[in-house]
């Protein structure tokens, strides 16, 4: 819940044309952090929050054309995520900033609501990224890592891709020291690695049935939030090595996954947290750990192109979702056209 990442892909979503961020305004990430963490809202206030999130999209889209002075008329479609409020795979998976108000803001075809076809086809409706990550693969075996606020990884292994969620990665992080130190995040671990990992707590948390399922498997931070958290603390632990300790089980969960000597690429925000990185290169079963601006596309902006890929595939009626990873009854064209 930074921000907006946007960028411009090439026609075979295969080279990156532009980048661009915009940060969430202070007062709406708040609104944001707490909608996702307690649940509760106003119809209202939600109407108010889905439109603030596309008009911030539909920024994101002016910015990335007018500093690379593209026409809106050489895009072919916008491929909106929007943001996630709520999902529990398998139910129900509901992401704000509506496509509608963006495509009519920008004057361009937007997809958007990629996740609800794959639910109603009995999936988890994700991960959706192993598609695009197979693509970046170009064929190759390996392993990818998107460590976003929850962890997500992709392993192509003799041409069978398979995916999943392992669990929190920056969203316990960025929570507790929002909560702690009024920052958005911990900057390059400084914050954690001034504390110790508390192993009692580390082995406590490493017990959630969440760790333990079989894939296909879906998690966010509906689940894993402070409250999730609170049932583990006696209160008496020192913030900082708490702080230390979900960093640790961000790595332990993720490199309890990774294939003993595959090549892994890393991307999403964690990908940039040094500390972070150190550790998992300590402990992940394979010394080739790299990020993937080594396969073309920059560890920030995976994900973007990745629903780049995903508009291109609904506007050519093509599927996008992989049933092996997500549990669907079968491939499914993904998305909502809002046509201009």
């Amino acid at each position: 819940m930074d921000g907006v990442d946007g960028v411009v892909m090439d026609n075979r979503c295969e080279n990156t044309k532009a980048t661009a961020f915009l940060p969430y305004p202070p007062e709406l990430k708040t609104q944001l952090r707490q909608l996702a963490q307690r649940q509760t809202v106003s119809l209202k206030d939600l109407a108010q929050l889905d439109i603030a999130v596309a008009q911030l999209f539909a920024q994101t889209v002016t910015k990335l054309l007018k500093q690379k002075q593209i026409s809106k008329n050489e895009i072919c479609a916008i491929g909106s995520h929007g943001q996630t409020i709520f999902h529990q795979g398998g139910v129900y998976s509901m992401q704000i900033g509506h496509g509608a108000l963006i495509a009519e803001q920008t004057g361009i075809t937007t997809v958007a609501d990629f996740r609800m076809q794959d639910v109603a086809a009995g999936g988890q409706g994700a991960p959706l990224t192993p598609f695009y990550h197979r693509h970046l693969l170009a064929g190759k075996d390996g392993a990818i890592v998107n460590i976003g606020g929850i962890a997500n990884i992709t392993i192509i292994k003799n041409k069978q891709t398979i995916g999943f969620d392992t669990g929190p990665a920056n969203t316990l992080m960025d929570c507790w020291i929002n909560k702690h130190k009024n920052l958005d995040y911990d900057k390059d671990g400084l914050w954690a690695r001034s504390g110790s990992v508390n192993e009692a707590l580390l082995t406590a948390l490493l017990t959630d049935d969440y760790f333990h399922k079989l894939p296909p498997k879906s998690t966010g931070t509906e689940y894993f939030n402070l409250e999730w958290l609170a049932q583990y603390l006696s209160g008496n632990e020192r913030p900082e090595d708490v702080q230390r300790t979900l960093l640790e089980l961000t790595v332990k969960s993720i490199c309890a996954n990774i294939p003993t000597g595959d090549k892994v690429y890393l991307c999403g925000g964690g990908a940039r947290n040094l500390l972070l990185t150190e550790r998992l290169k300590q402990q992940a079963p394979t010394s080739k750990i790299a990020l993937t601006d080594d396969l073309g596309v920059a560890a920030d902006f995976v994900e973007a192109a990745a629903f780049a890929l995903f508009a291109k595939q609904t506007t050519n009626s093509a599927t996008a979702n992989i049933p092996a990873v997500t549990g669907a009854q079968g491939e499914r064209i993904l998305g909502a056209i809002y046509q201009i």
